[in-house]
């Protein structure tokens, strides 16, 4: 286990800072771009669903 004196050695981390929070980055972004596509796939969803109904009621009421 590590122990690092000063927060710039923490985010140095002995030579691998950089791959390590280029990876923790690429975590974040891929996380943060799955939770905006599913909002945005059942917004979408949502949509056709509430326009499929609206069409089949517009059908019965004739």
């Amino acid at each position: 286990m590590s122990n690092w004196n000063s927060f710039a050695e923490f985010i140095h981390m002995n030579g691998h800072g950089y791959y390590v929070w280029c990876a923790y980055g690429a975590f974040t972004a891929g996380v943060i771009y799955e939770l905006w596509s599913l909002i945005t796939r059942r917004r979408a969803i949502c949509r056709r669903i509430m326009r499929e109904a609206r069409a089949a009621e517009i059908t019965l009421e004739k």
